[in-house]
């Protein structure tokens, strides 16, 4: 009779866990596209206004970032372009490791379609239109951020309790 109820408390305990993880996975997205929102703006000052050369820039940006997910991504894009002969091109070393990250991030297909699009000028356009490609990510990543919050907003608790109940349903089925 006891492992009955441990195995009845233990599928309830991963029901639970499951549901909490659906909404930490909502809440990590919104965290992170304000990252990525906040790196191209710093991003888009260092080559604006400051012309940092691009690989400085990227560690300078990922120096100020507090999400260890989006700062390896800027630390990763820069050593990229440091190693000599890996890649050709800033675009090529952006692409390359949003194709890695998109495994270990929260982000959505939406999002990473926003920011490949960074890629295809980066390092190669010049000042102005790299501002102004940033601009627009930056924009576009906004309206994303914003409409993450709103799912998060309706979608945590949901997952929270889709986890428990579910669970109790399991456990009422196996009992």
């Amino acid at each position: 009779m006891f492992a009955k109820w441990l195995g009845a408390l233990l599928v309830l305990a991963a029901a639970a866990a499951w549901g909490e993880r659906q909404a930490i996975r909502l809440r990590r997205r919104v965290v992170e596209l304000e990252e990525f929102r906040l790196a191209l703006r710093l991003l888009m000052a260092e080559i604006g206004y400051t012309a940092t050369p691009l690989p400085r820039a990227l560690e300078y940006v990922a120096s100020r970032l507090k999400g260890s997910g989006v700062r390896s991504f800027f630390t990763e894009v820069r050593i990229q372009l440091a190693e000599p002969g890996l890649v050709d091109d800033a675009s090529t070393a952006w692409s390359r490791v949003a194709a890695v990250k998109q495994e270990t991030l929260a982000l959505e297909a939406d999002d990473w379609a926003v920011l490949t699009r960074v890629a295809a000028g980066l390092g190669a356009l010049g000042r102005d239109d790299q501002v102004r490609q940033l601009e627009l990510a930056d924009a576009q990543l906004s309206s994303l951020a914003t409409e993450a919050t709103e799912v998060c907003r309706r979608g945590e608790k949901m997952w929270r309790y889709l986890g428990v109940f579910g669970g109790l349903a399991i456990v009422i089925l196996l009992l």
